[in-house]
């Protein structure tokens, strides 16, 4: 049984996760390099371009519509559940498949307790990394700065639990947040491809998501707002070396506007809702595989 996931030319919060939740919950042995069967846990990861041969293994996957959608009503899927309504619908699935997001069973690895440091981290997508100037806006506004791109997840994990607030643009930095009972607030991330999921994720814990509007930190940031591209090519790094004296005006703002932001408070999902599903997405993991829990 080989874990298969999502990774990109830096390491993803979400995707870096699998390394270490799976292993944490299952009996050792159960993961190999025997690619006949594939494990698919956490991300965006139903792509209509996995390989057709294999054994399928869905726990709790979501589809993004990042690629054309698959398949997946032949012998090679076996759906134990998916991230949400929305990944049930557009796979034409039964709805009771959509359980949650396979992170919700991070609340079964039994994490050291932590005092509250923070009251307020953020915590950006990747993708906004290298455009904006997010770690010196939180340092200037005093917020905790949790980089999605650090490879130590016990470490991002452990700085979730001494939070407060959550303020966010990573889907799994919330869905982490919401599965350690960290209040969150979400911001839309800056490329419209990236919001359905989100949605996905909500419905499946019955939560009416408030997405808050993404600060721009930098003039990159705001060429990725009005282009809805990334902002890190030839044309926006050429106008950004032209205005970098506006630099300090939108650090300054973002800092504020975080801070405003926190001022709210934040979302969480029903306790009652979040027991319930966390023990339905384990119970079906049990059906596959014996567990250290």
């Amino acid at each position: 049984m080989k874990l298969t996931y999502f990774s990109g030319h830096v390491p993803n919060f979400g995707d870096e996760l699998n390394k270490y939740m799976w292993d944490s919950l299952v009996s050792p042995g159960f993961f190999d390099e025997d690619e006949s069967k594939l494990f698919l846990g956490i991300g965006s990861i139903l792509w209509d371009y996995l390989p057709k041969k294999p054994k399928k293994i869905v726990m709790g996957s979501g589809y993004g519509g990042y690629t054309p959608k698959p398949d997946v009503h032949d012998d090679s899927w076996d759906i134990a559940f998916v991230r949400g309504p929305r990944t049930a619908a557009a796979l034409n699935l039964d709805p009771s498949l959509a359980i949650t997001d396979a992170a919700i069973l991070t609340h079964f690895m039994k994490l050291p307790n932590q005092e509250k440091q923070h009251k307020i981290s953020f915590m950006p997508h990747y993708e906004s990394i290298p455009r904006g100037n997010w770690e010196l806006v939180c340092k200037l506004a005093g917020i905790n700065f949790i980089d999605p791109t650090n490879p130590d997840v016990l470490k991002s994990l452990t700085e979730l639990k001494k939070t407060e607030l959550l303020i966010t643009e990573a889907m799994h930095g919330t869905i982490l947040a919401d599965t350690l009972r960290v209040p969150w607030v979400s911001l839309k991330p800056i490329l419209p491809i990236h919001h359905n999921k989100w949605f996905d994720w909500a419905e499946s814990l019955n939560i009416d998501l408030e997405f808050s509007q993404m600060p721009s930190s930098s003039i990159k940031d705001s060429w990725s707002q009005v282009t809805g591209k990334l902002g890190t090519g030839k044309r926006s790094r050429q106008f950004a070396k032209m205005l970098s004296f506006t630099d300090k005006y939108y650090i300054e703002n973002a800092g504020e506007k975080l801070l405003k932001l926190a001022k709210n408070g934040g979302q969480l999902s029903e306790d009652k809702i979040f027991n319930l599903k966390a023990d339905m997405a384990l119970s079906k993991l049990s059906e596959y595989c014996d567990l250290k829990v």
